[in-house]
């Protein structure tokens, strides 16, 4: 017997039940639904459509041109070129956009040029794309100048505005202002995608601040929001090992689960690597470098115990007692996973030619045309760092002309061919080598072209034969005077300037003139460039001041970098795979495709005989 078939037909469809039937009956019932199926009509296949041109959109942005230039309404003419230039930019197409906007600020109209007939928001729209092409470009005085000039009309360009205005000031190395003005952008915006990118786009900008500024930031803040910013930033830097930051980052989300940051997390506190649990340090501990070595270990020991330290091994190995070659082969052999060190420049070429396997923190730079291995990262406390931060400070303050002074140290050269190489629209008019102390206030004066003012005060009183009343000048066409120098050398060149009738110059000094124990008093007013660590240590700092005396003083830079070794050693894939700043005790480092890690350094002013931190560009 089989199961009987039956079925019902309505509406199109077939509904079976099964029951017991003869096998003709099921054949039979099977033969009246194929039917009812085959009975449906099948529907003609259509005609394929003709096939359209679709217009590309370089014809349509021809077309615009073309109206742009036959047209006799200047005000259309103008709103054809708009068209096609947002075309261009939306396509990506630079060189095209470029030539467009210098063709309607050439051609003329009857309210000056094409672009002059722009008005309310097509003008704003032509002058933010302005304003991207001159980012683009990294020209910072015409960034500064479209920024002033970008008009919004309506709420929805400013909010654009908002964006614009934030990836410009970040161009301008404002990284600060860009935070402020993209935490007010986030308050405005309620679409999720767009407030993933603003999180993002923050984070970035915060990475680039030391964690003395963002604390002091935090502090300032004008909302609970962005005081909650500025605390996450700081608390998440201040950890110095990837496990640090991430309970760190756990504890300000269950502080702040309704923040922005927390409904939408920047990439990196979605992302923490493990840190290595073997780590090998690779100094010398004896002999010369002795006392040296002993500050990097100091300060590297000082960062393992305020990291936790009790989840990695430190060995540490003697480069003074063995070769550099015994100990990165011992170190591997008992596991170490990061090599930081060695510290002298010799030691590191020689691991260099070694090319390395494992992760290697060297603690100095190699010689330019020595070969190096993609494993090894060059990390050191190199004054062109300063001098590419004096160089930055001089373009943002608009300084065109400068004095400059040196000395015969090597470092002073070094840090003088990097500013002088780094100088954008600034003019070196006077310059002067200090050989000896005694010599400073001479080298001054022919600097400021002061013996040339007494020269033809001279001349005058030859010609007319009487003495006459005289009051030396010095040269008017300098806006500031930077110097290479150390501190003894300082000492004796402020007064110099003041007898020289130059005190009123603003002053710019690597940290060399603040190094030693001097009177920071007879300093007033000197802008210095300094690591963070020598400003404010932070819990870090205030932690090992008694159990580590060498972290203050004369070796207070090199214990830093200590710690800023045992900080990067921890934070290896985000400083190499996500290429993000790591902010430090002795800057905000980066790194460079070169291998070579980059120093974003603080600016100070001595006010009052003390160092007091400059957030802004010194003034």
């Amino acid at each position: 017997m089989y199961n009987r078939v039956c079925r019902d037909v309505g509406s199109g469809g077939v509904s079976l039940s099964m029951g017991k039937v003869s096998r003709t009956g099921c054949l039979f019932a099977l033969a009246v639904i194929f039917a009812v199926s085959g009975c449906k009509s099948t529907p003609e296949r259509p005609d394929p459509a003709p096939e359209q041109d679709v217009p590309s959109p370089l014809t349509a942005i021809e077309a615009d041109l073309e109206r742009g230039q036959a047209g006799d309404d200047d005000a259309a003419r103008a709103r054809d070129h708009l068209a096609a230039l947002e075309r261009l930019h939306n396509l990506g197409e630079t060189n095209r956009v470029g030539e467009i906007v210098q063709r309607m600020l050439a051609e003329e109209s009857e309210t000056g040029t094409l672009a002059d007939s722009l008005e309310g928001a097509p003008r704003y729209r032509f002058d933010a794309i302005r304003l991207e092409l001159a980012m683009t470009a990294g020209d910072k005085e015409e960034i500064r100048s479209l920024m002033a000039a970008l008009d919004p009309q309506g709420p929805e360009q400013a909010r654009h505005a908002m964006g614009v205005r934030a990836r410009a000031l970040s161009a301008l190395g404002d990284s600060a202002g860009s935070v402020r003005m993209l935490i007010g952008l986030v308050g405005l915006t309620t679409d999720i995608a767009k407030l993933e990118g603003l999180s993002a786009a923050i984070w970035r900008d915060l990475t680039q601040l030391p964690v003395i500024e963002l604390r002091a930031r935090a502090e300032s803040a004008p909302t609970p929001s962005a005081r909650a910013w500025w605390m996450l930033a700081s608390d998440f830097n201040a950890a110095v090992t990837s496990r640090g930051q991430m309970q760190q980052w756990q504890r300000w989300r269950n502080r702040y689960p309704d923040h922005p940051a927390a409904r939408h997390p920047p990439p990196t506190l979605r992302q923490f690597a493990r840190d290595p649990s073997e780590l090998a340090l690779l100094l010398p501990t004896t002999g010369d470098f002795g006392p040296a070595g002993e500050a990097v270990r100091d300060g590297f020991l000082a960062a393992y115990l305020y990291g936790g330290g009790n989840s990695q091994r430190i060995r540490l190995y003697d480069t003074n007692a063995m070769s550099v070659a015994a100990a990165y082969d011992l170190a591997r052999q008992q596991g170490a996973e990061v090599i930081i060190g060695p510290l002298q420049k010799e030691a590191v070429a020689a691991l260099s030619a070694l090319s390395p396997a494992l992760p290697v923190i060297a603690l100095n730079h190699l010689d330019p045309g020595v070969p190096t291995t993609d494993a090894m990262i060059q990390f050191s406390l190199a004054i062109e760092d300063q001098a590419s931060a004096i160089a930055d400070a001089l373009s943002a303050r608009d300084i065109e002309r400068i004095v400059l002074f040196d000395s015969p140290a090597r470092w002073s050269g070094r840090a003088r061919i990097r500013l002088e190489n780094e100088l954008d629209g600034v003019e070196t008019v006077g310059f002067g080598t200090f050989h000896r102390l005694a010599e400073i206030t001479n080298v001054v004066g022919e600097a400021l072209h002061i013996n040339e003012s007494r020269t033809r005060a001279e001349e005058i009183e030859s010609l007319v034969g009487t003495t006459l009343e005289f009051a030396p000048r010095r040269r008017d066409d300098v806006d500031a005077v930077v110097a290479l120098i150390d501190a003894d050398e300082f000492l004796s060149l402020k007064p110099a300037l003041d007898f020289h009738f130059a005190g009123d110059l603003p002053v710019f000094a690597p940290s060399t003139a603040t190094l030693a124990s001097v009177d920071l008093s007879r300093l007033e007013g000197v802008h210095v460039c300094a690591m963070p660590w020598t400003l404010d240590a932070g819990d870090l700092g205030k932690s090992v001041y008694e159990a580590f005396p060498v972290s203050r003083g004369t070796y207070a830079s090199l214990f830093a970098l200590g710690v800023d070794g045992f900080r990067l050693a921890n934070q290896l894939d985000r400083l190499t795979v996500r290429r993000e700043p790591v902010p430090g005790s002795t800057g905000v480092l980066s790194l460079g495709e070169d291998g070579r890690i980059r120093r974003a350094l603080l600016w100070a002013e001595v006010v009052g005989g003390r160092l007091v931190p400059l957030w802004e560009a010194p003034n």
